[in-house]
């Protein structure tokens, strides 16, 4: 059986483990055409491992396209929609573009319009979680066009694909909406173990925090947490003011615990203790509704 052709437009990190996994799959038409092959600094490091990968580089994106039937776009968010715009005018009907940037919907619809018009078949491609110790079988999301025969195609390499839907832009919203917590978790952890390593008590502070969040599945958390805070926001806006005043003291950044006092406070405006009468609702989807209701008609 032939088998297709494999191209990736830059040849990062992500691009090198996940090609370096197909190619221990069976994979061998594959190839790669980064801008950035030519730079004195960068370019010793992708052709390096191009060779490891087993992969060939090409001196063009038209090249590239010509080579390949399934064609990853693993470049930067920014600049998804111009190498879209060039790329389209390479494209030919049964091709399909899949991109795995990092973009937002709205960038993914705009790129799956230009894919249309070019005859080619569009993957909305969400990566999920960090590529280098899943190489090819990182998770991912996708949705478009193209997503089912996408799926089909690179799962016979073992690429842990997720069709979503037809729609493009459904899992680059899953990606940008779990980006929320999984950034931010990461932004507050910083500085809370910042100011735990600064007080000697990083320690105490690491074993407090696994207590609750391995005792309790996701879903019993946001019920815990979101219900009651709910009807105790305004006591907890008070908290974090002394926990603000806590890492002024410890001149420490507090721009995270700011944001939170700030997000709490959102609810004390809204009012949502007298929305449930002073008593935690059962589900925290009743937070979720009581939040959007209340802020549409604000």
């Amino acid at each position: 059986m032939n088998q297709p052709g494999i191209g990736f437009i830059g040849f990062g990190e992500a691009a090198f483990h996940i090609t370096s996994g197909l190619v221990s799959e069976g994979a061998t038409a594959i190839f790669a055409f980064d801008v950035m092959s030519t730079d004195p600094v960068v370019g010793p490091i992708i052709r390096e491992r191009a060779d490891l990968a087993q992969v060939t580089l090409t001196s063009s994106l038209k090249q590239l396209i010509e080579s390949s039937q399934i064609i990853f776009c693993a470049t930067s968010a920014k600049y998804a929609l111009s190498i879209a715009q060039e790329s389209a005018v390479f494209l030919q009907n049964d091709q399909i573009y899949a991109d795995m940037n990092s973009a937002s919907p709205k960038v993914k619809q705009e790129i799956a319009q230009l894919m249309d018009k070019a005859g080619a078949d569009f993957v909305d491609a969400a990566v999920m979680e960090a590529v280098p110790p899943h190489r090819h079988k990182v998770p991912i999301s996708v949705s478009g066009t193209g997503a089912h025969r996408f799926a089909d195609l690179m799962g016979i390499y073992g690429m842990n694909i997720t069709y979503i839907n037809d729609e493009a832009g459904s899992a680059s919203a899953m990606k940008m909406v779990r980006s929320i917590f999984m950034k931010g978790f990461t932004a507050l952890l910083l500085e809370t173990l910042t100011a735990a390593y600064k007080s000697g008590i990083e320690q105490e502070i690491l074993s407090s925090i696994r207590g609750t969040l391995s005792n309790h599945s996701t879903e019993e958390l946001a019920n815990l947490l979101l219900t009651r805070t709910a009807i105790h926001a305004e006591r907890r806006v008070a908290e974090m003011g002394e926990v603000i005043s806590t890492l002024k003291d410890l001149e420490l950044d507090y721009s995270v615990s700011l944001a939170t006092k700030g997000k709490l406070q959102q609810l004390v405006d809204l009012d949502l203790k007298s929305y449930f009468d002073m008593k935690a609702p059962e589900h925290f989807t009743q937070v979720l509704e009581a939040l959007i209701h209340k802020s549409e008609h604000q």
